[in-house]
């Protein structure tokens, strides 16, 4: 399909045209290099920082997303996958997606994004969002700016100088639930689907993806070459995005030139992957399995 290429914008050079390509099943299973389950309470996301040379993991703990109770919390893991610190920072309702800029992580807690100081190790300042419904991922551009989807709506936010404030409402990112960005030209949301209820999470559609200019937000190309409850979405070394599906449990992987494949199957739950490049290594929190699995790239 032609408008795949717009996926993949910021990683190819140039690229005129892609054919659509049905995803293939190859799956050969993960090899895991180390997995942790210690302290780790229905984990969403994970992240890593170079800087730090530490993970950091989002864990709902209830098993809540929607959890009005403070007692979610954040875990620190070292690269070599020991926890250092099961409660790390505390405070939390049902913490998910995790973006790094600096010194400081950006977490969404359902109706608010807090921002946590990773060298003094507490919350620096905490971002409420008045009538969000479900702030489920985070993103930073290269300037520093903070991009956040809401799943229960069709708004992305935006923290820029440190304010909090709407950056697009449109019905193409309705049900955005994992983002990506390259940090200058484009943003990448995965959608959960189409109709969801807002009690049970359950989508009535599948969802699909979704390309959005930084430059120009009103830019949206609409991709449904791959379709689910997609959920996490990060890109390796090579270019190639990696795209999970919460309900099935698959992952999938979207190549330079198009290609969708199914590459393994983790089971439902499967939630906010990514990649720490550094490290050859795919990142995988497994919500229902209480689990964070180190897949080698």
């Amino acid at each position: 399909m032609k408008y795949v290429f717009l996926i993949l914008a910021f990683i190819l050079v140039s690229c005129s045209s892609i054919k659509k390509k049905n995803a293939v099943a190859t799956e050969v299973g993960p090899e895991v290099v180390f997995e942790v389950t210690q302290g780790i309470l229905h984990p969403e996301s994970i992240i890593y920082s170079p800087k730090h040379e530490k993970f950091f993991v989002s864990n709902v703990s209830s098993g809540n997303p929607l959890e009005t109770k403070s007692v979610g919390y954040l875990s620190k893991i070292s690269k070599d996958g020991k926890i250092v610190t099961e409660k790390w920072i505390t405070g939390f309702k049902a913490p998910k997606g995790i973006a790094i800029v600096g010194d400081d992580l950006y977490v969404t807690d359902i109706n608010r994004v807090v921002k946590v100081s990773i060298s003094k190790a507490k919350i620096a300042k905490v971002f409420p969002v008045k009538n969000a419904k479900f702030l489920n991922d985070v993103t930073a551009d290269n300037e520093g700016n903070i991009y956040i989807s809401d799943t229960l709506s069709d708004i992305i936010y935006r923290i820029k100088d440190n304010k909090i404030d709407q950056w697009l409402k449109d019905d193409r990112v309705a049900g955005s639930h994992g983002l990506y960005t390259d940090g200058k030209e484009h943003i990448i949301a995965t959608k959960w689907g189409a109709d969801v209820d807002p009690k049970t999470l359950v989508a009535k559609g599948l969802g699909d993806i979704a390309v959005i200019s930084l430059k120009n937000q009103n830019e949206i190309t609409v991709v449904k070459d791959l379709q689910g409850q997609l959920d996490g979405i990060a890109v390796d070394g090579k270019g190639t995005l990696w795209i999970s599906d919460w309900i099935t449990g698959n992952v999938f992987t979207m190549t330079k030139q198009g290609k969708v494949s199914k590459m393994f199957n983790l089971g439902q739950g499967t939630a906010d992957i990514s990649v720490a490049r550094e490290l050859g290594l795919l990142l995988v929190p497994q919500m229902l399995q209480n689990k964070i699995l180190f897949i080698k790239l």
